[in-house]
């Protein structure tokens, strides 16, 4: 019998797990998380989005990016206004508070990115792409 050790889902998540610690642990004297950290990433390249185009963005549900939201304004990192063209639809700014934090932590991903990048070379980095792409092409609902 095969361990599930070897599988490839198994590896993947290991893979995952560590570099989930690595932010974690950078990130933790900011009192903030990974996902949370991504939010403020889209916002800083993109303010005022409204709710569904962030979820939308980050490939989480609206319950999902609604909960990190509500950490992020109870922080005050984030607000939500009413969208003016739509009534329904509230659009999501980072407050000053946040678009210094955001700064302050894209150090940390910036860094951390072009360490995991010099750990491959260019054949290297374009198969850890294609399998990216394969998998998220995958219909796994």
């Amino acid at each position: 019998m095969k361990s599930f050790t070897g599988f490839l889902c198994f590896e993947l998540g290991l893979a995952a797990r560590k570099i989930y610690r690595y932010y974690n642990n950078r990130y933790s004297d900011y009192g903030i998380t990974v996902p949370q950290s991504f939010i403020l990433f889209a916002l800083m390249e993109q303010d005022g989005q409204n709710v569904k185009d962030l979820a939308g963005r980050l490939s989480l549900d609206s319950p999902a990016i609604t909960g990190l939201l509500d950490r992020l304004e109870k922080e005050d990192l984030v607000e939500r206004r009413n969208d003016p063209g739509d009534r329904r639809a509230l659009k999501v700014f980072l407050t000053e508070k946040g678009k210094k934090l955001a700064e302050e932590i894209f150090e940390i991903a910036a860094n951390f990115n072009e360490v995991l990048s010099s750990a491959f070379d260019d054949r290297q980095k374009q198969a850890l792409k294609k399998l990216i792409t394969v998998i998220d092409s995958l219909d796994l609902q």
